[in-house]
């Protein structure tokens, strides 16, 4: 996470229909390759529509299996640049929305699309082993929304940052959410219950007991194949692109206020009030700086003597004669 741009980022997250769950089991290297590629696709494709941005953007991927309660749940959690470069003037170009790169409505229908189209190339090849046909599958799922969050964009990514790296190299649960219950011959797991929650609260927890070889195999259903690449990057945050634009992006990157100017627009909007501007100048352009740790930062403002400080009192205990 320590290569991301300057600028502001959306997190999205693409799910595959439970419909598929089935075939995804049979097929998990396909599968999984697919919704991480067609997630890609996605936002490629979008973001080099002028409509949107006009650009090419940058993209961290993350493959994630199950949900909290260890359920099969497909999805890829992704953190996407708000924003893209124009590859024929060399400028960074900001999206013609204010809190999404595209419309929600493009952005579903372009993924099932794209999804469906791969699938059915990987049925032609005949590299899917399932009982279905491809035009059983799609029948199947054609006609549900194919759901993909989307969060408004930030500068401060600290927080997306640390909610994908647990990701990373996480299993499917926590040794401290498990718990034998030995009188009972069962397993307890401990979930957060997010169909409870409340907004602006953190998720209520709940749990559920399973016997020992369902837990054991809701367990195994979630190992990836051999050498599966669960984290990936795409577009800006690709190893090639970045090394062919490596003089060229930061420069841009860097000198474009625009980025920062948009984010103080969007919070300015939730809030309803007038952006920060500069006593002095009246601009509402600021700088972010980052300040490495100094011991000695006080002594730049506080002008502190070098004599000791008297020595403190001490008292001594007298004892009964």
């Amino acid at each position: 996470m320590t290569n991301l741009l300057n600028v502001p980022y959306v997190h999205m997250i693409f799910t595959l229909p439970h419909q598929l769950n089935g075939l995804a089991r049979n097929n998990k290297k396909i599968i999984y390759n697919l919704i991480l590629k067609t997630s890609w696709a996605v936002v490629k494709s979008l973001s080099k529509t002028n409509n949107n941005i006009g650009g090419l953007p940058g993209m961290v991927s993350v493959l994630h299996t199950f949900g909290s309660d260890m359920k099969y749940h497909i999805h890829t959690h992704n953190l996407v640049t708000f924003g893209a470069l124009d590859l024929e003037t060399n400028k960074w170009k900001k999206p013609k929305r204010k809190d999404k790169i595209a419309r929600y409505r493009q952005i579903n229908s372009l993924y099932k699309r794209l999804f469906l189209q791969a699938l059915k190339q990987q049925y032609l090849e005949g590299k899917i082993t399932y009982y279905m046909s491809y035009q059983q599958v799609e029948e199947m799922v054609k006609n549900i929304t194919w759901v993909v969050h989307n969060t408004k964009p930030t500068l401060d990514t600290s927080i997306l940052e640390g909610y994908l790296a647990r990701y990373i190299n996480r299993i499917a649960v926590s040794n401290s959410k498990v718990e034998y219950l030995k009188d009972q011959a069962k397993v307890k797991l401990i979930y957060n219950d997010y169909k409870n929650q409340k907004e602006g609260q953190a998720a209520p927890k709940a749990y559920k007991s399973l016997d020992p070889l369902v837990f054991i195999d809701q367990f195994i259903q979630h190992v990836l194949p051999p050498y599966f690449q669960k984290t990936r990057r795409y577009g800006l945050h690709s190893s090639a692109t970045k090394k062919k634009y490596k003089e060229l992006l930061p420069q841009n990157l860097h000198r474009q206020a625009d980025v920062v100017r948009t984010v103080i627009q969007i919070i300015s909007k939730l809030i309803n009030n007038l952006p920060y501007s500069c006593q002095k100048c009246q601009s509402e352009i600021f700088e972010i700086v980052i300040v490495k740790p100094n011991k000695n930062w006080i002594h730049q403002y506080i002008d502190i003597p070098n004599s000791r400080s008297p020595p403190k009192p001490s008292y001594k205990s007298c004892k009964p004669s």
